[in-house]
């Protein structure tokens, strides 16, 4: 999906985007974004906003990002691996999602550990090019363009996601799941890009969406329903997690 530009309209995103300028005038490099900017900017219809911008930090920097950001004229450090930056159009919380080389090399025994490195590797390295435009309630406009995680990697990295975070967290790692996989747009893209990675990040996708999408569905659906997942049905979810399963097996 490379060389798209996305819109938005309006001024909630104009932080965010500006935050990505921010971060890479700070870091002297474009930064790999993901999270929820990334599913919305590979959507063909977003259906949410963020205020927060996530970025991957694969360490392979002299400095880690995430102290190069905490080092900036007003940055407030946020725990465990996050800062806020002041913007010309506010404060912008930014996650550093980071990831060692010995993660990768050395897997842990746990798949949720396991599938936190891999798939955040995965998406650094595999991200493409997007162009963000942001255009503002006043006319005004302004863009950057900077790699953007894949949605093969998304799916991987929001199902590990779920487990270490709170509940409306949870419910919107697991919507973004299903609307990248509903999505005519991300579908095809996502499950060819999981149906080609490497067999041990296939394994660990399976047992994510067997976790989540399968033996806790009743309670995936609650946590979607309660973020404004109302439209999503159980038989939504059985097919998200069909067609995720499908790809995974080797």
């Amino acid at each position: 999906m490379s060389g798209s530009r996305v819109t938005f309209i309006g001024d909630a995103m104009a932080t965010v985007v500006q935050g990505v300028i921010e971060v890479r005038t700070l870091i002297g490099q474009s930064p790999v974004v993901v999270g929820g900017v990334a599913v919305l900017s590979r959507l063909s219809n977003p259906y949410r906003a963020t205020v927060d911008l996530d970025v991957v930090d694969r360490l392979l920097g002299e400095t880690p990002h995430l102290e190069v950001l905490r080092a900036a004229d007003g940055a407030e450090p946020v725990q465990p691996a996050a800062v806020i930056l002041s913007t010309p159009y506010g404060k912008v919380k930014v996650d550093v999602l980071e990831v060692r080389q010995a993660e990768i090399d050395m897997p842990s025994d746990d798949p949720g550990d396991r599938l936190h490195a891999s798939a955040h590797a995965w998406a650094n390295d595999t991200a493409t090019e997007v162009t963000l435009e942001v255009v503002r309630a006043n006319s005004e406009r302004f863009e950057v363009t900077t790699p953007v995680a894949e949605p093969g990697p998304l799916v991987a990295m929001k199902l590990q996601a779920v487990m270490n975070r709170s509940v409306g967290k949870q419910g919107t790692d697991l919507l973004d799941i299903v609307r990248l996989i509903l999505d005519p747009a991300t579908r095809p893209v996502a499950l060819d890009q999981i149906g080609h990675v490497d067999p041990s990040i296939a394994g660990d996708i399976a047992i994510h969406v067997d976790l989540w999408l399968v033996r806790r569905r009743e309670q995936a659906l609650s946590w979607i329903g309660a973020v404004g997942g109302d439209d999503v049905t159980p038989d939504d979810v059985e097919l998200v997690s069909e067609l995720l399963l499908a790809s995974a097996r080797r």
